[in-house]
């Protein structure tokens, strides 16, 4: 609602951005972390128009500059599109993804629902926040809206998940034991415990951030209780880590400041 922001094509670190308050300038900065949100559509009308023009200059900014940004923001694609980000991450990672069917065609649906024994999941299918929710069979009724957008169904894995935080070549594993199919909609029944993960999950998570240039993500797993099977379900590349961070004393915050100090050291 104040200040503004000068970014020179022919030199971007010298980009300067009054806030209203004080002058940064980037060619003094040697290293970013970068959360950007997009709050043009809740700005001011007057307004509105420079937060969009703000927040697009910086997707842009971060993704060329020249020091340690943790993390750019539009380096991960594929997570625009949730199958083509699983099966592209699962493979580079070394891991299996539970069956999954994303279709517009209600019999395609069925078809799989009656093929998973152990039942079904479904969630939304695009970047878009989206809880998963258990296929019950109140829903059948529902189907026949598929045809309006595509949803994403997945066999039902039973059993704990895992969130690792990757910072660098460092991670942090976090099991989280819930009684409802989504723990982030649950509120204070879960139960919290550090892992130990297994050195195929720490190289495959060390190869995830030096694939997508990001050296801070946020990795999902689900464990089958009956068989202690991993399943990779997705790679957040802009995670919310302070929950898990204060149940860890500070541990991740401590790697991402270690990360970003070679930069401010040199």
């Amino acid at each position: 609602m104040r200040g503004s922001v000068h970014i020179p094509l022919d030199d971007l670190s010298s980009t300067t951005i009054h806030t209203g308050r004080q002058v940064i300038c980037l060619e003094g900065v040697t290293a970013v972390w970068c959360r950007l949100l997009d709050v043009s559509p809740y700005a001011p009308a007057r307004y509105r128009e420079a937060a969009a023009g703000h927040y697009q200059a910086f997707l842009r900014l971060f993704e060329h500059l020249s020091v340690r940004v943790m993390n750019p923001p539009l380096r991960e694609a594929t997570g625009f599109t949730k199958v083509l980000h699983a099966v592209t991450m699962a493979a580079i990672g070394g891991w299996q993804v539970p069956r999954t069917c994303l279709t517009s065609n209600p019999d395609e649906a069925r078809a799989f629902i009656a093929d998973c024994p152990q039942g079904v999941i479904f969630k939304g299918s695009s970047a878009t926040k989206t809880f998963a929710q258990v296929y019950e069979a109140s829903h059948e009724a529902l189907l026949d809206r598929l045809g309006r957008v595509p949803v994403l169904f997945q066999e039902r894995i039973a059993g704990p998940d895992v969130r690792v935080h990757t910072v660098g070549d460092q991670a942090f594993g976090e099991a989280i034991h819930s009684p409802e199919i989504d723990y982030r909609t649950a509120v204070h029944v879960n139960d919290y415990r550090p892992i130990t993960l297994p050195d195929s999950v720490v190289r495959g998570c060390a190869r995830l951030t030096t694939h997508t240039g990001l050296p801070l993500l946020g990795v999902d797993f689900k464990i089958d209780e009956a068989t202690g099977e991993w399943y990779f379900l997705e790679a957040n590349a802009m995670p919310c880590f302070e929950g898990y961070d204060r149940r860890a004393a500070g541990a991740i915050t401590a790697a991402m400041a270690d990360w970003l100090a070679p930069a401010v050291a040199g």
